[in-house]
């Protein structure tokens, strides 16, 4: 097993629950433990507190790309990848993607290799969902940037 984030330093945390349930813990780790958007290497790794299905992960991945504006063309490539990739997250799983310095994006499943996406543009994009100022949890963005 490798560990994606050792040879980084934790930047901020967050706990996203939605409706008194918990979904997830999530992690964003940097080189020198500061937040500079489009700077790599990053990772986020998710503790996931509840089972979900990989389904329902791609939906939502879907979902939050179209709220920030993402066309279809883009993520459509993308979504196909991730469904061969990810599996169904069973509760305490952690899923990491790790945004290497040269923009390619690997993901792990409890620290061992699950894929990698080769286009620059994905790590971006995917890391937007929790990062991008209009994403949909803005409280759990400021605490992942090591707003608080």
């Amino acid at each position: 097993m490798a560990n994606p984030v050792a040879e980084l330093k934790k930047v901020g945390a967050a706990k996203l629950e939605i409706f008194f349930f918990d979904i997830y813990f999530s992690t964003l780790f940097s080189a020198d433990g500061n937040y500079q958007e489009n700077t790599f290497p990053i990772a986020l790794k998710i503790k996931y507190l509840r089972d979900i299905k990989s389904k329902d992960l791609l939906e939502r991945t879907q979902q939050e790309w179209q709220k920030l504006g993402y066309s279809d063309e883009d993520t459509q490539p993308w979504l196909e990848k991730l469904a061969t990739m990810w599996p169904n997250i069973n509760k305490h799983d952690e899923l990491t993607l790790l945004v290497q310095s040269d923009g390619t994006s690997e993901f792990y499943l409890n620290d061992e290799a699950i894929g990698e996406i080769q286009d620059t543009k994905f790590g971006r994009h995917f890391l937007a969902i929790w990062l991008d100022k209009n994403c949909s949890y803005p409280k759990l963005r400021k605490q992942l940037i090591g707003g608080e």
